[in-house]
């Protein structure tokens, strides 16, 4: 198959992927130690159709694992419009998880249509589409206070078009954004999560100047925004939200 004749069937594989049946109510799930539990909800936003959804955990390498923490039920079926339940629930080998920092994981949930009728007469693309999620386990020696702001003790330096941030927290901190304003991102900007106590470079592109916009991901998945100003020594500065 040429590049050419390819292409339909390639863009029609994108808008199916484009629309998922079954919707996660969130895109990233704290796990407090303390807790023996989390759930959340998933919605068949199909009008028609069934959908089983199939549930698993991955650790940070994507590697299948249930020892840590495990998805309940595995596979359940919603029927069109119905919602559900899927539970994380941590297993007693979580204690050997280090108590300084967060863990990774992976949430996975693959949506299943039912079988297309045999006697139909139409040939049938069926795309099973999957979402996967972030899980943070966090240890009970990790403890944010009210309305602290962990993301703003990223320690950033710049060198040219670099900037290192360097992440001396035991939390996962994740810039969703990097900009001269608030409108656009910088050219070739990708998303950069750094691991606790460690660095990471980002690259500015063309851009020379020495002020940014830059924006992390809370614990509820939303973009907060800070300022960034590197004449001299990179400081950082919360950006107080438009009413």
């Amino acid at each position: 198959m040429t590049f050419m004749k390819g292409l339909p069937l390639l863009l029609l594989i994108a808008s199916l992927c484009s629309y998922a049946a079954l919707q996660p109510d969130r895109t990233r799930i704290v796990f407090n130690a303390n807790d023996k539990a989390t759930s959340l909800r998933v919605d068949n936003r199909s009008d028609k159709l069934p959908y089983l959804a199939y549930s698993w955990l991955e650790n940070e390498k994507g590697e299948k694992s249930d020892d840590l923490l495990v998805a309940l039920p595995p596979i359940q079926r919603l029927e069109p419009k119905a919602t559900t339940q899927v539970r994380i629930v941590k297993q007693a080998s979580t204690a050997k998880l280090p108590g300084d920092r967060e863990t990774l994981f992976f949430y996975n949930m693959r949506e299943i249509p039912p079988s297309p009728e045999k006697n139909s007469g139409h040939a049938v693309l069926q795309v099973a589409i999957q979402s996967r999620i972030k899980v943070f386990w966090r240890p009970s020696a990790l403890r944010k206070k009210a309305g602290e702001k962990v993301e703003l003790q990223l320690q950033i330096s710049q060198q040219g078009n670099q900037l290192n941030l360097k992440n001396p927290t035991g939390y996962y901190l994740t810039i969703a954004y990097l900009g001269r304003n608030e409108q656009a991102v910088l050219p070739g900007f990708k998303t950069v999560m750094v691991a606790p106590f460690s660095t990471v470079i980002t690259n500015t592109g063309s851009y020379s100047g020495s002020q940014f916009y830059l924006g992390y991901m809370d614990d509820y998945g939303a973009l907060r925004m800070t300022t960034l100003n590197c004449n001299g020594h990179c400081r950082l500065q919360a950006v107080e939200a438009k009413k």
